[in-house]
């Protein structure tokens, strides 16, 4: 049966599929070449619900192990340093759809913003609240929630959330009523045209179906955006966190017989995947040590040239309201 697009109403063609590593169900991906955007396949009632288990959080939202969970921390101190630029003063408020455990608008917060987060985990969100207040986090069921939030925003920020989406286009219209004039919008989503994704294809770590259900390239995102009511002001796929990370764990799903083993590896003990068959894991986790160091220089390597031809892990775009 044919899937049309549900942006430009032309016929969409099947792309590649994707293994969730949580349930190990197939998901397919289908591809508009008029809008450039991607799709995972689902019904229209799918309840993502059981896709969220509580393994995927992590025991009080922490998923890494301590040295990841430090580096986390530390890129979200520079994705407060980014914003931060972005303003002279600090009568600024903020406002961070999906904003996990709060890291990111505490930091904030400690730099005189007035701060509030939107959340749909109820783990990360008692994690955020307990950084900056209870008043300052929304609980929400649906992103559609907003709508009830009576504050408008200087800024506005989505980092990696637009991809969880089942209606991307529907947010930013709900988005663009609570962002004031001259505001911004800073959006960072994981990179469908990027080198990695291309090495890696169907294990790109970064596809993550069927959580992630719409597929972005730079052009299809910016299509949200009509330029009558928005400046593209940046735009990158450069990130520390997930270029590097991305492109090394695409190298290694080239020697290693467990896709994103890494991933898996990293993981704390109440925040595992799935169990692994003693010699698939005994081996996956041999490889990894031998391939890690070199293939590490390697994928440095790689990730600048493609941000070079704008083919990095992720696009990152700073637009403001007119």
């Amino acid at each position: 049966m044919a899937i049309v697009c549900e942006y430009c109403s032309n016929e969409t063609s099947y792309h590649s599929s994707n293994v969730d590593a949580f349930t190990g169900k197939k998901f397919d991906i289908f591809f508009c070449n008029h809008c450039f955007i991607g799709k995972t396949n689902l019904h229209k009632d799918f309840d993502l619900t059981s896709y969220y288990p509580k393994n995927y959080y992590g025991e009080d939202g922490k998923r890494f192990n301590f040295l990841f969970e430090f580096l986390v921390l530390f890129a979200r101190y520079l994705r407060s340093l980014f914003c931060k630029k972005l303003f002279n003063d600090n009568n600024i408020k903020l406002l961070d759809i999906g904003c996990g455990r709060g890291h990111f608008i505490y930091l904030m917060k400690k730099k005189g913003w007035s701060v509030y987060g939107s959340e749909l985990s109820p783990t990360s969100a008692m994690s955020a609240k307990k950084k900056v207040g209870d008043n300052a986090i929304f609980v929400n069921h649906d992103l559609n929630d907003l709508k009830n939030i009576d504050i408008n925003f200087n800024i506005i920020t989505l980092w990696h959330v637009l991809e969880h989406v089942k209606n991307p286009k529907n947010i930013v219209n709900l988005i663009e009523k609570k962002l004031l004039d001259k505001g911004y919008l800073v959006i960072e989503v994981p990179n469908f045209d990027s080198l990695q994704r291309f090495i890696d294809k169907s294990n790109w770590i970064l596809l993550e179906c069927p959580r992630h259900i719409t597929h972005f390239t730079e052009k299809s995102l910016l299509n949200f955006f009509d330029n009558k009511k928005f400046n593209i002001i940046k735009k990158s796929t450069f990130s520390i966190e997930y270029g590097l990370y991305g492109m090394l764990q695409s190298l290694l799903n080239l020697f290693v017989p467990v896709p994103n083993y890494l991933f898996s590896f990293i993981r704390n003990k109440k925040a595992i995947i799935s169990k692994i068959p003693l010699l698939r894991n005994c081996t996956s986790m041999f490889l990894t040590i031998i391939f890690f160091i070199p293939l590490l220089f390697i994928s440095l390597f790689f990730e600048l040239i493609a941000v070079l031809f704008k083919k990095g892990g992720v696009i990152r775009v700073v637009i403001q309201k007119k």
